[in-house]
């Protein structure tokens, strides 16, 4: 069980990148959109919610990564520098989670005021 753990985890890495820039991604409309609505009075607080409920998704599934594989003895952390130039700027998982996580609540809190009922 443990060695199909390791194989998984290391057939999922090249798909994690993609995912935190889909994050970002998620992050910065919502932003945009709550910036939009206190500056417009636009009525999109249901978009900005979603957008903070798919970070909360993924900020729970790279903490779930993080405790799977610590308790693989092997960490995950992604790179984030250049291979060509032999960059390597390793950033753990817990920290971009905690960051979707921040991102995901600050939407959430502010995001849920927007919406009239």
């Amino acid at each position: 069980m443990r060695q199909f753990m390791i194989d998984m985890m290391i057939m999922m890495m090249p798909a994690m990148k993609p995912m935190v820039y889909a994050g970002g991604a998620a992050a910065a409309i919502g932003f945009v959109l709550l910036i939009a609505h206190m500056l417009f009075r636009s009525d999109n607080g249901g978009y900005i919610l979603l957008a903070g409920r798919i970070l909360l998704g993924l900020a729970l599934f790279f903490f779930a990564c993080q405790v799977a594989g610590m308790a693989l003895g092997m960490p995950p952390k992604i790179n984030f520098g250049d291979f060509s130039k032999m960059e390597f700027i390793l950033v753990p998982f817990w920290q971009i989670a905690s960051a979707f996580l921040a991102a995901s609540l600050f939407l959430g809190f502010f995001g849920g005021r927007t919406r009239t009922a």
